[in-house]
């Protein structure tokens, strides 16, 4: 179990390289460098083959980006929310066809 932004700005889905042991992931190295969130050329891995579930629907095959979160949990501390352990992206919400609704703050998958 983890804690996850959606964020539809994110190109890709993406766990913070002190999360990868709690999900038991297996990754790879990857010359892609990452950006955002206030933070750029930043070291990645790849971690394919995953499963992931919300609700009950379970995505397998799912790749996530690995690379360093601190910067984006420092800012969500510095407005008193929960550390995170990863970003859901566009790849995952396109995958599953998301439609979210801000009104009811409610993600729907296909």
């Amino acid at each position: 179990m983890g804690e996850f932004i959606l964020d539809t700005g994110a190109s890709n889905s993406c766990i913070g390289f002190s999360s990868v042991d709690r999900f038991i992931m297996l990754t790879e190295e990857s010359k892609v460098k990452a950006a955002g969130a206030g933070a750029i050329n930043m070291q990645t891995q790849i971690a394919n083959d995953n499963s992931f579930t919300i609700g009950n629907k379970t995505s397998n095959r799912m790749s996530f980006v690995i690379f360093d979160l601190s910067h984006v949990n420092e800012a969500l501390f510095q407005v008193e929310e929960e550390a995170v352990h990863g970003i859901l992206g566009a790849d995952y919400l396109k995958a599953n066809a998301a439609v979210i609704d801000y009104g009811r703050n409610v993600l729907y998958l296909k």
